[in-house]
């Protein structure tokens, strides 16, 4: 292993953590204990939410770096997420040949993903469950459950598309907007509101918002406030979808 191949396969790991919504002290913390694995130098790495660097020294004073940039406001991917910290300790545990460790990020990048049905599914149960809470009726969550199915795969397409979470959200609070007013106006809904919330919940970036409290608590204020500003971004997304389908229905 030499440290120019350790350090990509570092990065590549970083980047991959980054991109699944881990936070900074996480990313900072599995990088070093693959570098550190090897034995080859001193590591540092600093990391935001689009951006990675590391650097390492070797045992002759020799100073390699390496730096790579995460696409910004992408949905976790919790799954790919937990596979990667799994590869990390497997490499601070038995250092494998780099062979080895690419074959294991191929396979981590080429992961299976939940087919559509499912993803829609989930999107139409977790609707219609928040209707309810929010205090809908049953016709209410039937009619959420509906939408949340058509804007699952408003969200899923233009993630092909690969637009950003911003408009991502926007395009599909005007859709959920238009739809529970549609549904209501033909009767297949009581309460328009609690089906807009419903749905809309499917939306908020809960896990953004969690892993910006994380980063403040934990000292990482850049980050924090950079989480911060894209929850608010997609938050100002959603509101701008609703408030203009609203405004034109009256």
């Amino acid at each position: 292993m030499t440290c120019e191949e350790l350090l990509r396969i570092a990065a590549h790991i970083g980047r991959g953590l980054l991109e699944s919504g881990a936070e900074a002290y996480r990313v900072e913390n599995s990088v070093h204990y693959v570098v550190e694995a090897y034995g080859l130098g001193e590591c540092q790495v600093f990391s935001i939410p689009s951006y990675l660097h590391i650097d390492l020294t070797d045992r002759e004073g020799r100073t390699y770096a390496n730096m790579c940039r995460a696409s910004g406001l992408k949905s976790a991917d919790l799954e790919k997420l937990s596979a990667l910290n799994d590869l990390c300790r497997y490499i601070a545990s038995e250092q494998p040949e780099a062979g080895e460790i690419w074959a294991r990020l191929r396979e981590i990048d080429n992961g299976r993903q939940y087919p559509l049905p499912v993803q829609l599914l989930a999107y139409a149960v977790g609707a219609s469950a928040f209707a309810l809470f929010w205090g809908g009726v049953w016709l209410d969550a039937a009619a959420a459950a509906v939408i949340g199915c058509a804007v699952g795969a408003a969200m899923t397409g233009m993630g092909r598309l690969e637009a950003n979470l911003f408009y991502k959200s926007m395009i599909s609070s005007a859709l959920g907007t238009l739809l529970a007013c549609l549904f209501v106006n033909m009767g297949f809904g009581v309460h328009r509101s609690m089906i807009i919330i419903g749905v809309f919940m499917t939306l908020v970036p809960g896990v953004m918002i969690t892993n910006f409290m994380r980063e403040i608590i934990v000292g990482d204020w850049l980050t924090g406030i950079t989480k911060l500003g894209e929850a608010l971004l997609i938050a100002t997304g959603i509101a701008l979808g609703t408030g203009i389908v609203l405004a034109l229905a009256g």
